[in-house]
């Protein structure tokens, strides 16, 4: 079965319920990326991003890293490109831990670009699927007069087809290797991602989403959302792709606001997928930005769940259409 939004139950009944005031999310629930080899991400996420296994299915893994869940699954693409800057994702972490970091990186033959953007340290560098990650030091690294200046402080252009790399797990065991401390990330910073129109994008996330814009400068704009900052640009990038579930990017929502969210959205000209559920409890929604990326809705314990369709992965019959979700936005 696969998602009509012309002929389903559930979406006419969620339509119905308009919201009196604009709903919220709660917070940020998971990132979830693509990844060329499962296996080999899992190493990865485990030894060099200190990530722990919270979840794990055929197919599918989760990581806890600092306070963000990342998910990860094998796609035929779907990564950050090879010469691309978005979408990538950051982490803070303190001076301390940011050169703890840069020496992990190297230790695990991990490429990466240390620099610096007036009194922030920062460091650019891929898993080895080429996700690309930033960490994003504002206070307390000594060494930062050290660092090249960013592009736009007058530093060289960062060459991000240089960070990609075939990573070999197996050599870089920790035999013979002088034992330093684990670095630590502090929280998760931002997701940023690519979109095609900057002024629609700072409308969609304002007016729709419920963002709040707190910058918006030279074609890159960010707002917070739910404690979460979400940065997008016209610079070069891509965005999830038309037939795609990853990457994607998953906000918890109260049970109350659930439905009132779904109603909000559609009566905003955005299509989304059927509320479903893969057990019954939780309550699960797709949906994209005008730009095509891929966003989520999460309920760990939603009432109106148990009536919902169910995922065919759990044995249900609902299917998702992920590029039925593609649409042209007038707001």
């Amino acid at each position: 079965m696969r998602f009509d939004p012309a002929e389903t139950v559930n979406s006419a009944s969620a339509t119905e319920i308009l919201p009196d005031k604009q709903p919220r999310f709660s917070g940020m629930s998971h990132v979830s990326l693509a990844c060329r080899d499962l296996v080999e991400s899992k190493m990865f996420y485990s030894e060099v991003m200190g990530g722990e296994l919270v979840h794990e299915i055929a197919g599918f893994v989760e990581y806890r890293i600092a306070d963000i869940v990342i998910g990860l699954s094998e796609q035929r693409g779907g990564w950050t490109g090879a010469d691309d800057e978005y979408p990538h994702y950051a982490f803070y972490l303190d001076g301390a831990n940011f050169e703890l970091m840069k020496h992990w990186l190297d230790r695990y033959a991990v490429p990466n670009y240390p620099y610096r953007r007036d009194d922030t340290a920062l460091i650019y560098f891929r898993d080895p699927s080429g996700n690309l990650f930033e960490l994003y030091c504002d206070r307390g690294y000594e060494g930062i007069a050290s660092l090249p200046l960013a592009p736009r402080r007058g530093g060289q252009a960062i060459d991000f087809r240089s960070l990609n790399y075939r990573w070999n797990a197996n050599s870089t065991t920790l035999s013979g290797m002088t034992e330093i401390q684990r670095p630590r990330f502090t929280s998760f910073a931002h997701a940023s991602i690519f979109c095609t129109e900057l002024e629609q994008a700072k409308r969609f996330f304002t007016k729709v989403i419920g963002g709040e814009l707190i910058h918006d400068v030279d074609g890159f704009a960010e707002v917070r959302i739910a404690g979460v900052i979400i940065g997008f640009t016209v610079r070069p990038g891509t965005t999830t792709g038309r037939d795609a579930e990853y990457p994607h990017y998953a906000f918890f929502i109260e049970a109350k606001d659930f439905l009132p969210m779904v109603a909000w959205l559609r009566q905003n000209g955005v299509v989304t997928t059927e509320p479903w559920t893969r057990d019954g409890v939780k309550g699960l929604l797709y949906f994209r930005d005008p730009a095509g990326n891929l966003f989520e809705i999460y309920c760990r314990k939603l009432g109106e769940a148990a009536s919902f369709a169910r995922g065919k992965k759990q044995g249900g019959g609902y299917e998702i259409d992920f590029a039925a979700l593609n649409y042209e936005w007038d707001g």
